[in-house]
């Protein structure tokens, strides 16, 4: 996009190595000249390097702070971007990442935009190129393609629409309606789901179960529920993919590649090839190295707090007063499995006396009997409890989804889609056209997995009890800080109501004008033409 994209300028590509076990390992650091992109090895470099942007969102603070903060369910810990959850007027055009100044997913993924367009541009012109590879890497490119404009469309509105390469400096842009970038987006994915193989021979690349999982949740937000609901049962039935057994399952750090994956963003075990790192985790966990005895390691990391579940996603949303009976944390896995509560002893040379490694150093509990301890018990508890209405923003239950068994510049994989959330999007896309005995199933089997093994049976619901709220409760115990509830509010209309509700940050200052993000000011500052900002900014 314009002067943004200039494909020879620093950006991360890589070389190729298609016999390689999955994505990561092309991954090395190099720029690429022009030529280069004229050949069979380039056009896989450009391609490979139009996945460099996920990295930049879903492994950092950007895709968090966009879709976390500022919603029913998270809040502000201790960051240096409040605005994105307290909707003030630091929330405008001149907004970055702070302290690093980054136009956060704008400029990255305009970026990958061009490198995908370099490939679906050049492909058709490379001699010996097999026509089915050919295909394939063209299909791959406009899923990539389609992905970016769909993050874009749902937090931007109206956008700059490309679909040639940028190979010198542009100074104009337009924006276009949302319907014709969902419509861009709809040939992108279809011509996906038409050349994507069933399998791919690097992990980690599309599939086309992808392209039909992506285009499922594009009808869903656009309210094709129709068409939703075919595509999500579609990848359901397919027989591809299955829901793990047990939920605990799904976020194994030493297992990431499993049945319920469709499609994941990269990373490794390789420092070299694997910057930017995923640090999800570290934005999420407390700083529990405050603490004497406890240091941060190579699974939890050290804990810089940025953000913290809301009250109503600690106490009402899991249900953590079991006495009352109902959905609560006694019979939902999913609340043990999404938060970590109790730390322990890792930090042999630093730990108080008559304590050893393993031993509990600290409680950030949730559990409502711990409430009715007294002051004094509380202070003479032998680990640092912090009951619910005590946490800070150095202390609270943290989302633990994310860990992972490497050292800080490396990750785990981020999983963008996974088949629990299908079998909710087929739930949603069939309760809106009034399939109630239908869509209820859906629900009630994902639910039914939720259940502790050997545990406590967990209530399911009827037909006549399904509702949007119902749906959106759902999506939050089963995906909580997965990075999607931003999007589900504002999808479903739902964004201000609850956030008024849920937020004590955001909830005096959301508008309706909040339904959409600024424009950077810097995309307005060098395009030439009029190019309008946002209502309201």
């Amino acid at each position: 996009m314009k002067s943004t994209i200039k494909y020879i300028l620093g950006l991360a590509v890589f070389s190729t190595c298609i016999s390689c076990a999955d994505l990561t390992e092309n991954m090395i650091t190099d720029t690429v000249a022009d030529v280069q992109f004229s050949t069979a090895t380039g056009l896989d470099e450009a391609l490979v390097g139009a996945y460099v942007p996920l990295r930049w969102y879903y492994g950092r603070e950007p895709g968090l702070l966009m879709n976390l903060f500022g919603t029913d369910m998270f809040m502000e810990g201790q960051s240096y971007n409040s605005e994105w959850d307290n909707y003030g007027p630091g929330l405008n055009a001149s907004t970055v990442l702070s302290p690093a100044g980054d136009v956060l997913v704008w400029e990255h993924f305009y970026k990958g935009i061009n490198y995908a367009n370099t490939v679906i541009s050049r492909a058709d012109g490379i001699e010996g190129l097999n026509e089915t590879t050919k295909l394939e890497k063209i299909a791959e490119a406009k899923f990539l393609r389609a992905h970016y404009y769909f993050v874009l469309v749902q937090h931007f509105g109206p956008i700059h629409l490309t679909l040639e390469e940028t190979t010198g400096v542009e100074l104009e842009a337009f924006r276009t309606s949302e319907e014709e970038v969902y419509a861009a987006i709809i040939d992108d994915l279809e011509y996906g789901m038409e050349h994507l193989p069933i399998e791919q021979v690097q992990y980690g690349r599309p599939t086309n179960d992808a392209a039909t999982n992506q285009l499922a949740k594009v009808y869903l937000t656009m309210g094709n529920y129709e068409k939703a609901a075919e595509l999500a049962i579609k990848v359901i039935e397919g027989g591809r993919h299955q829901l793990l057994d047990n939920y605990a399952d799904i976020f194994d750090p030493f297992n990431q590649r499993h049945d319920e994956v469709i499609w994941s963003v990269q990373w490794g075990d390789n420092t070299e090839v694997n910057n930017p790192g995923n640090e999800l985790q570290r934005f999420l966990g407390p700083r529990q190295w405050l603490l004497p005895g406890l240091i941060g390691d190579d699974m939890f990391h050290v804990g810089i707090a940025r953000f913290w579940p809301t009250d109503y996603t600690l106490t009402t949303l899991f249900g953590n007063d079991y006495r009352n009976g109902g959905l609560h944390i006694r019979n939902d896995s999913r609340y043990s499995v999404t938060f970590k509560e109790a730390w322990m002893y890792n930090d042999e040379a630093n730990i108080p006396a008559g304590f050893s490694i393993g031993d509990t150093a600290a409680w950030f509990t949730n559990d409502p009997i711990r409430r009715e301890f007294s002051a004094d018990e509380i202070a003479n508890a032998p680990y640092r409890l912090v009951i619910i209405e005590d946490r800070n923003d150095v202390f609270s239950p943290t989302v633990q989804k994310h860990r992972y068994p490497y050292e800080r510049n490396n990750g785990r994989d981020y999983m963008y889609m996974r088949l629990g959330e299908t079998y909710l999007m087929a739930a949603e896309a069939l309760m809106m056209q009034g399939k109630m005995d239908e869509a209820v199933t859906y629900f009630n089997t994902l639910r039914k997995r939720a259940e502790f093994p050997g545990g406590e049976e967990i209530p399911l619901i009827t037909a006549s009890e399904l509702d949007i709220d119902m749906i959106l409760d759902e999506r939050g115990r089963e995906l909580a800080g997965e990075l999607h509830r931003w999007t589900d509010l504002k999808r479903t209309g739902k964004l201000l109501e609850r956030v008024r509700l849920y937020n004590p940050n955001g909830g005096p200052n959301i508008q309706e004008y909040h339904t959409l993000r600024p424009i950077p000011q810097s995309q307005i500052d060098r395009t030439k033409n009029d190019f309008p900002q946002n209502d309201g900014y």
